[in-house]
């Protein structure tokens, strides 16, 4: 496929998704949804591949929805855009299978918030900018996601106040996991990607899999989940043979 609205690299084990509609502040649209789904399920089949980075540039991330677009849709394709567009590549990006880590510099507002926050780790450079500015243009904004990551108070206030905010704020209430230069954004983003290809694969994605479920479980079933899990890693010979490794590192 001819990708007229992102870029695709695959190299040392990273998959790099690069929204590049900067002149439009990479918006969102049904044809931007529909390529980053052909690269996910790319990148997913691909099993060298141990990590995905999502990032617009050094510029922009994602400013939200293609207004201009929107404006042309008709009430009946409403839910068909949303459920199998937007829900389907975020959803697809929060289950990948590895972690996901989105590089975040310039706006990440609306759209391009929720893309940010269905991955796994934001690495933020000092000039971006988070907001939730659905309200205001008579929508609704992505709240699940967010109130697990910044508690249900902030939340709320990001959602219904539609407040952008700086990176230092986004650091400070636990949206960001890493604030660096702009300079040094994408570097830092495949620094993280590369300690994710550096571990033993099965560990990683099953790892990865579990903090998805046991989110959603009572603590009894957690610890269980843990627990098995935990022992279907250990009665393995890929974990002897890495534990062996570690034992007589530096003999």
């Amino acid at each position: 496929m001819e990708f007229q609205t992102i870029k695709f690299e695959k190299k040392e084990g990273i998959a790099t998704i690069t929204l590049s509609r900067p002149e439009k502040r990479n918006p969102l649209s049904p044809q931007v949804f529909q390529e980053l789904n052909v690269c996910l399920d790319d990148a997913d089949a691909d099993k060298s591949i141990a990590a995905v980075i999502i990032t617009g540039g050094d510029k922009v991330f994602c400013a939200g929805m293609d207004i201009a677009e929107m404006q042309t849709f008709k009430k009946e394709d409403t839910f068909t855009f949303w459920n199998t567009g937007y829900n389907v590549v975020f959803e697809k990006i929060y289950n990948f299978r590895v972690p996901t880590i989105a590089a975040v510099s310039g706006y990440a507002l609306a759209g391009g918030f929720d893309l940010s926050i269905s991955c796994d780790f934001r690495v933020i450079s000092d000039t971006a900018r988070f907001g939730q500015l659905e309200v205001d243009v008579h929508l609704s904004p992505g709240i699940d996601r967010l109130w697990r990551l910044v508690g249900l108070s902030r939340a709320k206030y990001l959602g219904m106040t539609c407040e952008i905010i700086n990176a230092q704020e986004a650091y400070r209430i636990g949206l960001a996991d890493k604030l660096v230069k702009v300079e040094d954004l994408q570097k830092e983003a495949r620094a993280l990607a590369a300690k994710f290809v550096a571990k033993p694969r099965e560990s990683l994605e099953k790892t990865k899999n579990s903090y998805i479920n046991v989110i959603n479980m009572d603590h009894k079933a957690a610890i269980n989940w843990e627990t098995l899990l935990l022992c279907n890693l250990f009665d393995n010979d890929e974990r002897k043979r890495i534990m062996d490794k570690f034992l007589n590192k530096g003999k």
